[in-house]
């Protein structure tokens, strides 16, 4: 028997692999793991670099977001302290100036206000910046501490610093909602008690007193109020320390350090200050700061623990209100600390893990050697037993194959030999009534030569059909196992010859587009037996259907150095849910009795497997049917 393989050769060669694949995979292990540890290492030192700027990052901050929520709460909770604590004064004059009004109304008018003028001018609060004042609801001053000389002017048209007539929207707010808050910007008294030509923004509240129509008010310059707050803050700010190194430091917009861990730069301008790099530090985190917040780095100041310039990273927030850069830093260097720690690690555990490696493979590749020679007696033992079994079933299936196809070719020469009855009894009815007619006129003595020669040709003509015929039939039943050069109009001429009888019973109109120049090598028997089958399923079906006028398309082409062979009927197509079970076995639309499902199964085997081609088929729109499409190569 011959194989694809030399099976004692095979085995040869499972003896040598072992040790040569338990070295390789014991090699190949040990570099992977080798390989792995390092690549993770490396992972872990670049994952470990991002983390720990990710988390100074976040940190840093953290810190100064807190640090910013910590002054903007402080400002917000001290203006309502400020509002809380001017409204509860007004309201404390407000009942004064009423009880003077209750004690003295006995008095005129003016009277009473000086009263009330003399009593309130000397009040001062917030040390000594606050005063109560008095105006009309038209604008005219009654009471004005910082400046008398203003007093018994009409103030309506006053417009503050921003083109506000505060005089006139306090008064609104007197008139309209009896008391109120207001922000506007006025005149800030200087120490000298002199009023300052440029107005300053102030919170005030002011009370109607309806008896007179005044509106008695005070209020408080933001400023003045914010500088105390952010003194303490400040002084609690540059005591902030977290972390190895963390601190908070703000600057004035204009460059000005408020706080820093060095306090030898308070109060001093370093917007124009240059690290070695020639990058000015303080003004890119200013531009950043004023725009919002953000993280630089950048070449900064000396590390307290290394003595030396170090990169650093800072994040910044501005604080437009107060017109401050928050910020917090860190140096980049802390990191490298934490590298080389690891790295010591590292180098410690990959030693181990080598050794352990080592170990582990020369082990593991001694059991391997073991492992798979016990193996090897296994396997030749499975090989001869699947030898033996493999050649059984190749004999069973050579029976098999040949029993369909003696089976298909049996139905096919049973369908043959009944085209070719019918198609015998014209050529044996003309032969008959030939020799019937000269023997009659031969037996009265009317026989002339000419009669008697058109009857022999007659005879002998369709003799030499009937041996055609013959011929075509034996050359179908024996067939030719050797691949021949044939040309593919002889074959379908061949083929059309033996279903003649048929073609005619049936009534089918044969629609021939050939290409007459084409020869293929192949198995021409083989192939007239496939185009059989191929009619009789389309004969059936064109009759089962009762179609009237019954086609069938034969059309040959080349394309792409192959043969193509189209075969169409129009009996109106395949169903889609069994069009791709036609070339199973045994598989038959029609009763059991008419055909066994075996004829496009051997015409599948035939083409594929026996002349290397394909076969498939589709419902054509255009031919109203089946249209089989067979695909050869020329040579």
């Amino acid at each position: 028997m011959k194989t694809n393989y030399d099976v004692k050769k095979l085995i040869k060669y499972i003896k040598i692999l072992p040790i040569a694949v338990a070295l390789l995979f014991s090699i190949t292990t040990t570099y992977l793991v080798l390989h792995n540890n390092l690549e993770k290492h490396q992972e872990n030192i670049k994952s470990l670099k991002e983390d720990f700027l990710l988390k100074q990052k976040l940190l840093i901050k953290d810190e100064v977001t807190r640090t910013a929520r910590q002054i903007k709460y402080q400002k917000n909770i001290a203006e309502k302290n400020l509002k809380d604590d001017i409204k509860r004064r007004v309201n404390t004059v407000y009942k004064i100036i009423n009880n003077i009004y209750t004690q003295n109304q006995e008095k005129s008018e003016r009277e009473i206000t000086k009263i009330i003028k003399d009593a309130i001018r000397t009040m001062r609060f917030n040390d000594g910046r606050g005063y109560f004042f008095i105006y009309t609801l038209a604008g005219d001053s009654v009471l004005f501490p910082p400046a008398p000389d203003l007093e018994d002017e009409n103030m309506w048209d006053l417009k503050d610093s921003r083109g506000e007539y505060s005089i006139r929207r306090l008064s609104q707010i007197a008139k309209e909602q009896s008391e109120g808050f207001l922000t506007w910007y006025w005149f800030k008294p200087a120490k000298n008690t002199k009023l300052e030509k440029e107005m300053s923004k102030k919170i005030g509240y002011v009370k109607y007193f309806k008896e007179f129509d005044w509106f008695i008010g005070t209020g408080e310059y933001l400023e003045n109020f914010e500088d105390k707050i952010k003194k303490n803050l400040i002084h609690e700010i540059q005591e902030v320390r977290y972390g190895k190194n963390g601190y908070i430091f703000i600057d004035q917009y204009d460059g000005v350090t408020l706080s820093n861990r060095d306090k030898k730069l308070i109060g001093k301008n370093r917007l124009n200050f240059q690290n070695q790099n020639g990058i000015f530090p303080v003004q890119e985190m200013m531009k950043i700061s004023k725009s919002g917040e953000g993280y630089v780095e950048y070449l900064g100041c000396i590390n307290p623990i290394t003595k030396k310039p170090d990169e650093m990273l800072s994040y910044v927030l501005g604080f437009d209100d107060w017109q401050w850069q928050i910020g917090s830093s860190t140096y980049l260097s802390d990191v490298d600390t934490l590298l080389v720690k690891k790295e010591i690690e590292f180098k410690e555990k990959l030693y181990t893990s080598v050794a352990s490696i080592l170990i582990s493979s020369v082990i593991l590749t001694l059991l391997l050697i073991f492992i798979m020679l016990k193996l090897l007696t296994l396997i030749e033992k499975e090989f001869a037993k699947y030898e033996r079994s493999l050649r059984n079933h190749i004999i069973e299936n050579n029976k098999k194959d040949k029993l369909l196809s003696e089976q298909s070719k049996l139905a096919s020469m049973g369908e043959m030999i009944g085209n070719i009855a019918h198609q015998w009894r014209q050529p044996l009815s003309v032969i008959s009534t030939a020799s019937t007619g000269m023997k009659m006129q031969k037996k009265y003595d009317c026989l002339s030569d000419d009669i008697f020669y058109d009857s022999c040709d007659a005879i002998n003509n369709n003799a030499q059909y009937l041996s055609d015929t013959i011929d075509d039939f034996r050359n179908f039943i024996k067939g030719s196992h050797t691949k021949e050069t044939f040309n593919v109009t002889k074959a379908i001429e061949s083929f059309l010859h033996l279903v003649d009888g048929s073609v005619k019973n049936h009534d089918i109109n044969i629609d021939l587009q050939l290409d007459n120049e084409i020869s293929i090598c192949s198995y021409e028997n083989e192939l007239v037996q496939c185009f059989m089958n191929i009619y009789n399923n389309a004969k059936d079906v064109l009759v089962e259907r009762e179609i009237k006028e019954r086609k069938l398309l034969i059309r040959t082409f080349v394309e792409k150095q192959e043969l193509i062979v189209e075969l169409g009927d129009n009996a109106g197509g395949i169903k889609d849910d069994i069009i791709h079970k036609i070339f199973e076995p045994y598989f038959t639309t029609k009763h059991k009795s008419q055909g066994t499902g075996l004829g496009l199964h051997m015409t599948y085997n035939l083409i594929v497997d026996g002349m290397s081609g394909t076969i498939e088929v589709q419902n054509d729109k255009e031919i109203g049917g089946a249209l089989f499409i067979i695909r050869l190569p020329l040579k």
